[in-house]
């Protein structure tokens, strides 16, 4: 704790700006309004929107095929009995 009463004051004057510098790029400033936490976010929500997509894609697909699957053994095994018997 000592060390930092004999850090010079240009050090502490630079580490002051790196700080404020790092804040209005994660936080954002007048020329970013949106900083890398809020552009992080909506990037985030682009992605849960994108994955739901895909699962109902994929969903949608396996009940096509369910129901393509189930169409065809109908026609080619059940109603060839029921029409013999």
């Amino acid at each position: 704790m000592g060390e930092m009463c004999n850090v010079p004051d240009d050090i502490l004057g630079e580490l002051r700006k790196d700080v404020a510098a790092i804040k209005a790029a994660l936080l954002g400033d007048e020329f970013n309004p949106h900083g890398l936490l809020c552009r992080t976010k909506e990037l985030e929500d682009q992605v849960e929107k994108l994955r739901d997509r895909f699962n109902k894609v994929i969903w949608s697909g396996v009940g096509i095929g369910s129901g393509i699957g189930f169409l065809w053994y109908f026609l080619t095994v059940v109603l060839p009995k029921l029409i013999t018997n």
